[in-house]
This record gives structure tokens, sequence and C-alpha cells, in this order.
């Protein structure tokens, strides 16, 4: 502001910092694997945090709860709300984060995962999980070999940083399966972006998903699959910056209006 031209004195005036990211990720990979799609979010802090039972948290038990834990607290290490954006498991991790607390989540990215989850969605990927418990070096191979054919070697290396936790699978599934994600939602009154891949299995629900809030928001990725988010690292930290500049768009619009 300018000086005060009686006493010569500027007021201090602090201008908010941006709006920081939390990126949470995927089933079986680490924090890590995100690195390219925080590299693409520009002038704000990002963090990714690892899960429990993944990266350098093999060790432990992946819950649900504890999941909120960490996300709760990568948000209380940046100072101020923070847009969770997740992707897959990671998405429905956010979501739960900004059901349960609201406060700190100053808006919510949740990519391809639209799909409620049942007992029914998650036969395949329990059935995976039986596998890597009883197989765990074969299902290790197999797992890298699918994914590298699937996805190409960049994301698929992207994806092994921090190792595979296989051995996770199964505690998610468990976990997840019976969480409502739709009920979740309906405690956060906050802006939601859902980001969903053209091709990806996990936008069965995207309809009643969109129903759940007058502030959701839904974006589709043309010819995109389950993974483009590692797969269109780019294309995904515009959209997750975008979506945290217009936080600040919408509240200097209703501070203007309120003015009025």
């Amino acid at each position: 502001m300018p000086a005060d031209p009686q006493s010569g004195h500027t007021d201090d005036v602090s201008v908010p910092a941006p709006t920081p990211v939390v990126l949470v990720h995927g089933i079986r990979v680490s924090g890590a694997s995100l690195h390219r799609i925080a590299a693409a979010i520009p002038d704000r802090q990002v963090v990714f945090p690892d899960l429990p039972g993944h990266g350098s948290r093999r060790d432990e038990t992946f819950t649900l709860a504890g999941a909120v834990d960490t996300v709760v607290a990568a948000i209380e290490t940046l100072g101020q709300p923070a847009v969770v954006a997740g992707m897959s498991m990671g998405g429905y991790v956010s979501m739960a984060t900004a059901g349960r607390r609201p406060e700190l989540v100053a808006g919510l990215v949740a990519m391809c995962s639209t799909a409620q989850p049942s007992r029914l969605l998650a036969t395949p990927f329990r059935a995976f999980g039986a596998a890597t418990a009883y197989l765990p070096e074969q299902a290790a191979t197999m797992s890298r070999w699918l994914t590298r054919a699937a996805v190409g070697r960049q994301v698929s290396d992207d994806m092994e940083i921090g190792g595979l936790a296989l051995a996770s699978i199964k505690d998610v599934v468990a976990e997840v399966s019976r969480f409502d994600a739709l009920g979740e939602l309906a405690h956060y009154p906050g802006p939601i972006e859902f980001v969903n891949g053209g091709w990806d299995q996990f936008r069965v629900n995207e309809r009643r998903f969109t129903a759940v809030s007058p502030n959701a928001n839904l974006t589709v990725i043309p010819r995109a699959s389950h993974l483009f988010p590692l797969i269109q690292p780019n294309v995904t930290g515009a959209a997750i910056a975008a979506f945290a500049a217009s936080l600040v768009a919408s509240e200097h619009e209703s501070t203007r209006a309120s003015r009025r």
C-alpha cells in the first residue's frame, strides 16, 4: 500500500501464499511416482507423501484412517488448507480426507476414482492381491512386465520409484471396498473437480459422483486410460494448477461481491 503522507509509514499487507497441493498416489506405487506431475504444478508448494503400506512405509499396514492421517499431517506441515489431488486409490483417500476434515481441504481433485466401491468392484483386485500373497516373486515380475507393455518404460520406471508394494494390495482392497465414497463426499462443501480418462473403467458412476455436490465439476480426458495422470503428467499438473488458481479467483470475486 502507499505510504501514509502524514507519518511516512507504509502499511505492511501480507499477501497470502498460493494454495499448496498435496498429491495422493495410487495402489502399490509410492508418492515419488507422482514427481513429474508435481514438477508440472508451478509457483506453489507441492508434496506427495507415502501412504501406509507403500514406498518408505511398506512395512506398515494400510488402513483408510491411517491414509487420511497421512494426508492431514502433510497439510498441517504446509501451514494452510491445501488442494488435495489423488488418483485411483489416492482419489478415494482424498475424498475421505475432504469428508472427514473439510476445514483442511481448500479444494478436491479426484482422478480415476468415480466408481462407488463395492465387493463386486473389488473382486479382480482381491484375486490379484491373493496371487501376490501366494506367489510374490512371480506376481512382481508379471506386474512389471504387464505395466511396461501397457504404458512404456518411462511411466513404468516412475511407478517403480520407491518399490512396488504388492503385499499391500489385499489390505487396500479390504479397506476401500467398504468405503462409502458418495456418503463421505456429501460432508464436503468445497469445490470438487473429478477428472477421468475417456477409456477408464472407473467412470462407471461418474454421474452419481458429480450429482453429490453443486460445487462438483467433471473433466474427461479423451482417449485416456485409468493411468492417464502418470502417462500425461503435464496435462494432469496443468489441470491441478488451473483448479488451484480458480480457488483464488473465486475468493476474490466473492469478496468483491460482498463489498457491493
